[in-house]
């Protein structure tokens, strides 16, 4: 016996041969960090299809308007109509936290957004993007000419005032506002791309 296994042994040697031992494998399963969002983007400043004018203009200000979305969602993209690269952002009203900034790149008076981490937001709460203008770049619309005054719907968004704080204010606290219930005109033309839930 003991020469059946050695030669058996000699046997498997010479041949190179392996012995498979049983494994265990689990399927891993990565969790998406971002969101598959399913609603149609909407830029609400942007659809509101009023002509934007008097441009150039060097307000030394940051503008931009006060917002209330009409159903959960997210929003994707902060920018606007100027030009010149800018710093946008985006806040809660009610609190101040800022809930994103970026850069924008120079869209040369036409409508441009930047990539932002997604940003949930809740129906009925208000929120403010506004631009960084100090001093160059700016347009302006006047919501008369689009038949009313503000506040006005949009897709799934009521802009409600337009704000501002003069002086060349670019900063990511919340800013105390210099006025924030301008109704015919909104100036800076920031705006976002909110994509609702679905």
């Amino acid at each position: 016996m003991i020469r059946m296994i050695i030669f058996l042994l000699f046997f498997l040697a010479g041949i190179n041969a392996q012995i498979a031992l049983p494994t265990f494998q689990a399927v891993h399963n990565p969790q998406s960090t971002t969101a598959i969002l399913s609603g149609t983007p909407e830029n609400p400043l942007q659809s509101s299809g009023i002509s934007p004018e008097h441009f150039p203009s060097n307000w030394p200000y940051m503008m931009g308007y006060i917002f209330t979305p009409n159903v959960n969602g997210t929003i994707t993209h902060i920018g606007g109509y100027f030009d010149g690269t800018k710093t946008t952002r985006l806040w809660q009203y009610s609190n101040g936290n800022l809930l994103a900034s970026v850069s924008v790149p120079d869209p040369t008076y036409s409508w441009t957004y930047a990539d932002i981490t997604d940003v949930s937001v809740t129906a009925g709460t208000k929120y403010v993007v506004a631009t960084a203008i100090n001093g160059s770049g700016a347009a302006r619309i006047r919501f008369a000419d689009g038949g009313s005054s503000l506040p006005n719907t949009y897709g799934n968004i009521t802009i409600n005032y337009t704000c501002y704080r003069s002086g060349n204010y670019d900063s990511d606290t919340y800013p105390s506002w210099s006025y924030e219930v301008e109704r015919n005109w909104n100036f800076g033309l920031s705006d976002i791309t909110f994509v609702p839930d679905e």
